[in-house]
Order: structure tokens, then sequence, then C-alpha cells
């Protein structure tokens, strides 16, 4: 069986938009004991809400359930209790956890190479649009790597009239209107690989050429280069 694929790249002007703030979710990753003997196990999930020009970082334990244990850091009228730790030893002891949604993207693509799917015919055309995508963690202890992302598009394409898929004696071109839909998988910054899916709708002013491929699928493996509309990132501590 042929194998063919479709090369999509995202040409991108790049803007980003974060929040400017110190607070954030951590997670202890292993046992920390406080002056007070007070524990903090491994997975106690934390919000910073502030630090102090003594090198201290004031934060709240998030409730874990209605208990003895969870006495010690929520209040008898449910208000939860602050503590404080060192920045170095808050570095030590501690794992930013992200958010799983970590942003939209959008960008300009190109589709050189599409697959037709009906007789898995092989086809170089132009194709010229935007596409937006909404990003998702698959670790919330990662950053920026191991993302998922689906995404939808639409273009112009400039397709390629012959008397072999259409009914012109002449070759000429002709345009159509694209719709995309897939998911892009993100390895890292700078390698992302996607699947998608697409239809190419003819112009009105063209559609008595009876293409064979007027809205009718096509597939494809893509590479994706784009750029970030709207992104929450947390802030590292630095001592």
């Amino acid at each position: 069986m042929k194998k063919y694929y479709l090369f999509l790249v995202l040409f991108t002007v790049h803007t980003t938009f974060f929040a400017q703030e110190l607070k954030g979710s951590y997670r202890f990753n292993t046992l920390y004991e406080d002056e007070s003997n007070l524990q903090f196990k491994e997975g106690y999930a934390i919000r910073v809400i502030d630090t102090t020009n003594t090198g201290k970082v004031i934060f709240r334990v998030y409730p874990f359930g209605n208990n003895d244990l969870n006495k010690k850091f929520v209040e008898k009228d449910s208000t939860l209790l602050t503590h404080s730790i060192e920045k170095s030893k808050f570095n030590k002891y501690t794992t930013q956890v992200y958010s799983n949604f970590k942003g939209v993207r959008a960008g300009f693509y190109t589709i050189p190479f599409k697959i037709r799917i009906d007789d898995f015919d092989f086809e170089q055309n132009i194709n010229f649009g935007m596409n937006i995508g909404f990003q998702f963690r698959f670790n919330r202890e990662i950053k920026e790597k191991w993302l998922y992302e689906p995404a939808i598009g639409i273009g112009l394409s400039t397709i390629n009239l012959n008397n072999k898929n259409s009914d012109v004696e002449k070759d000429r071109t002709a345009s159509a209107f694209s719709i995309s839909s897939g998911v892009i998988l993100h390895f890292d910054k700078n390698i992302n690989l996607g699947l998608f899916y697409g239809l190419d709708l003819l112009g009105n002013n063209d559609k008595e050429t009876n293409w064979k491929y007027n809205k009718k699928p096509w597939l494809g493996i893509g590479i994706n280069i784009g750029f970030s509309i709207s992104e929450s990132k947390g802030t590292e501590l630095k001592n």
C-alpha cells in the first residue's frame, strides 16, 4: 500500500499574553517538617500567596478531607491557615504544578501536499489559511513539553484542474475553500507532530468542472509552528 504524507507549516508572527504573578500551585515532592514539627507529606497540594523580604514563602495547603489531620491546616471556620518556608527549602521540597489548559495558539499555515482518501491520490496544491488550537498538558508538572492540541483551520486552496480529475479540456487552476481539524502533539517547543483531516469546497464559478475531489476528505501528517495568543504561566521562585 502506498503511503503519502501531508506537511503542514504554520508561519508565525508572535504575540503572547500571560499573567504577571508570583502566586501559583505547587506540590510537596518529599516529606517536609517545619519548625513547629508540622509535617507536610509528599503530594500535599499548596498555593503560594505571597513572599517576604526575609526570604520566606507564604502558602496555604489545599484541604484534603474532613479529618483530624486536615484540621492542622484549616481553622474551625474553614478558613485556610497560612504557613511559611524559606525560599531555598521551598525550591528543594516542592514542585510547581501547572494548569491542565495551557492556552490558545493561532497562526497562518500552508498545506503543500494532500492525500485524497477516496483513491489515495497524492496531490500537490497551494493552501493558505489560519489555524487555532487549544493546548492541554499530559503532565501538569511539565511546563512546555508533552502537550496535545486539538486544532481547527480554515483557508483558501489553489486547485490544479486537468482532464484526469475534472471536465476541463485544458489544464488550469481554480479556487476552493478549505476547512480542517486535527490534533497536534508537542514533544517540546520545536518538535510538533499533527494528524489532520479536511475538506476542499470548490467555488461557485468552477463547480461546472465536476472536480472529483470537491467536498471529498483529505488526510495527512504535518509539522506545526505557531504562536500563543493566551497562556497561563507560573513563576518559579528564586533565592
